[in-house]
């Protein structure tokens, strides 16, 4: 098991004179092999949280350690090992790459790290046959709709087998059919053990998880589920 830890996390931003506090001392500890929402209104912190976690934005005080490693003091090759095959990301918007095909998005990690192109491409439309859309690998990302290109995020997301998953509302701009595919889609890391966190506002997506966290204020709070 792994475990991505946040301890005490302080988040500002100033701007001129004025300085927002928008996370509090976030303490929390996510274990793989769990799912977890993060739920709270707009503006609370969430997403803020999910980029520290995930390491792409530092803290203003406190630390995020994977296992025992604090992300702050990864050396640059060890954070892009983390980036690359530790951590998954999924983001509201697809953030599909327009330069290449729907096939080479699923599989960008793996072409990231100068992988063989050929094992890549088949492992690729592989995931591509689970979704229905292996008959669109060699489309043009930005043909597909809006659901089937945030099908392609996931699918890249989990391309490497990531022990972690992080989603920040992964199903804001999709229709409940939709945002169900999606939600069966991050819950295939089962199969190896990943750790799911996902911020949203759907409660359909929160009645998915495991574990319920609600972001009031800057601050986490555990939430039993009814």
């Amino acid at each position: 098991m792994h475990v991505l830890r946040a301890e005490n996390l302080i988040k500002e931003y100033q701007q001129g004179s004025t300085k927002t506090e928008v996370l509090r001392g976030v303490t929390y500890s996510f274990e793989s092999t769990q799912s977890y929402a993060i739920v709270g209104v707009s503006g609370t912190g969430k997403s803020t949280l999910m980029h520290l976690l995930a390491g792409i934005d530092l803290p203003t005080k406190g630390s995020v350690f994977y296992d025992e490693q604090s992300l702050e003091k990864m050396s640059s090759s060890v954070k892009n090992d983390f980036l690359n095959k530790k951590i998954g990301l999924v983001f509201q918007d697809p953030h599909l790459i327009a330069e290449l095909t729907v096939v080479e998005n699923v599989m960008l990690k793996g072409l990231i790290a100068q992988d063989d192109y050929d094992i890549l491409n088949e492992q690729a439309e592989e995931l591509l046959s689970l979704v229905g859309l292996k008959a669109k690998a060699d489309h043009h990302p930005f043909s597909l709709s809006g659901g089937q290109q945030q099908r392609i995020a996931v699918l890249r997301a989990l391309f490497n087998k990531p022990e972690f998953l992080l989603a920040d509302e992964p199903t804001g701009n999709l229709d409940i059919e939709s945002a169900s595919v999606i939600i069966d889609l991050l819950e295939r890391g089962k199969e190896w053990g990943m750790g799911l966190i996902v911020s949203s506002h759907d409660p359909y997506v929160a009645e998915r998880m495991k574990q319920r966290l609600v972001m009031k204020q800057g601050i986490l709070v555990t939430k039993n589920k009814e």
